[in-house]
């Protein structure tokens, strides 16, 4: 039972991804996908496509079993990874090393010129 609600929550999980910051419009992870596939590359779109056939099989077939339960993790894994936006986490960094490289500046100039500045 455990295999089953990971195997939902990781493609909620993804779906929420493609909603988020793909835009994606439909109600399961095939319409999403098929809505903003030109999105992302061609190779997600397979991954996600695997996964959902996987999650469509464990809902409808009874008794279906993953065959390899690390493999469907870890593909979900790629594709979140893949499926986050990285520009955000560059951006960031890059404001903040600029503006801790600002306020280093700031500080060691008036550490420097301390003594000569009359008010």
């Amino acid at each position: 039972m455990m295999d089953i609600e990971q195997v939902i929550e990781r493609s909620r999980r993804l779906e929420d991804l493609l909603r988020q910051y793909y835009h994606a419009k439909g109600t399961d992870l095939t319409q999403l996908v098929h809505s903003c596939d030109n999105r992302f590359p061609d190779d997600v779109s397979s991954k996600l496509n695997e996964i959902n056939i996987i999650h469509q099989k464990l809902m409808t077939e009874d008794g279906f079993d993953i065959d390899n339960y690390q493999l469907f993790m870890d593909l979900c894994a790629e594709c979140e990874v893949e499926l986050m936006p990285r520009s955000s986490r560059l951006v960031w960094g890059a404001a903040v090393l600029l503006l801790g490289g600002i306020t280093l500046a700031a500080l060691g100039f008036y550490f420097y010129h301390w003594q000569h500045i009359t008010l």
